[in-house]
């Protein structure tokens, strides 16, 4: 309470106010003479710099306005709830709902309905970069990598194990985008990763086999239905959900360069690759001059619980 008085009674001063007294102690202006002219050992007179310092060091201190809803202090229960506020597509903490934990996620408030927290994004980068960010080992598969934005590639694979809805989105290379599959599950095995109780809600029949309802490998882990292949490590040890194999690649081509016999599918690292099947399905353009499997300019996975 003394520490409050004594803001106000610095409010005062700084208004104009000759004096004013807290406790028994009589506070001036800067430079100000003391209120009353008093003798020496009268109530002690002191300058608003002194007034600011002992509101500053004596007591706790006040608290402020809570932090905005999304925040690492406050985080939100779900993007969902962020949607709900008004909070548009972007980068938020949200809380864990197993132990109230805060994550930093992306939320997709816009496509199908909002409230999405993006799982992992894979961006077509001329300079080659994108193939090497997805060519992670078994060892990583819950880890977060990347930043979280839409135009950057990005994976935050703990999500699966909270997650029970999700969708797959994949942008061509004209930039008209398509949501090419909606599913469910229970869970995940976070061993093997591979998603329970796989239901797919809507979209393409072959993504929903191969990219969500089988399994999972990456160059060092077979947990793909392509036996004895290992379809992570055969298509250039992208780390991602496979079948027997795939209908997208977050970062390999299939169609075969003969003139890099070292990798074959690597189409000069430049991303994402969808099968034209899908493409056609939801009106997606194309790579000119392509094969069967065209560059798209995104794939982004979504989930929400």
């Amino acid at each position: 309470m003394a520490t409050v008085m004594r803001l106000v009674c610095g409010l005062a001063l700084w208004l104009g106010a000759a004096a004013c007294s807290v406790k028994g102690v009589t506070y001036t202006p800067l430079g100000g003479e003391p209120s009353d002219g008093g003798p020496s050992d009268g109530p002690a007179v002191q300058d608003a710099a002194v007034l600011v310092d002992a509101a500053v060091d004596d007591g706790p201190a006040i608290d402020g306005a809570p932090a905005a809803p999304g925040t690492m202090e406050n985080p939100a229960r779900t993007c969902a709830e962020l949607q709900g506020i008004g909070a548009p597509s972007g980068a938020y903490w949200v809380r864990d709902p197993r132990d109230g934990s805060a994550v930093e996620v992306y939320c997709e408030q816009a496509l199908n309905g909002g409230g999405w927290a993006m799982v992992a994004n894979s961006v077509r980068r001329a300079d080659g970069t994108t193939l090497a960010f997805w060519q992670f080992p078994h060892a990583d598969r819950l880890t977060r990598r990347g930043t979280p934005a839409a135009d950057q590639n990005y994976y935050q694979g703990g999500l699966y194990v909270i997650g029970r809805e999700y969708m797959d989105v994949v942008v061509d290379l004209q930039g008209k985008s398509a949501v090419a599959a909606v599913m469910t599950a229970t869970g995940i095995d976070p061993e093997t990763m591979k998603l329970e109780t796989p239901m797919k809600i809507s979209g393409n029949q072959s993504l929903f086999v191969n990219q969500f309802a089988s399994g999972w490998s990456a160059r060092d882990y077979d947990g793909d239905l392509h036996a004895p292949y290992n379809c992570g490590a055969y298509y250039s040890n992208v780390a991602q959900h496979y079948g027997a194999c795939w209908a997208y690649s977050l970062g390999s081509d299939a169609d075969g360069d003969a003139s890099n016999p070292d990798a074959p599918f690597a189409d000069n690292g430049v991303g994402p690759h969808v099968h034209f099947g899908v493409l056609n399905e939801f009106g997606l353009a194309r790579q000119p001059g392509g094969g069967d499997y065209s560059q798209v300019q995104r794939i982004a996975r979504f989930t929400r619980w």
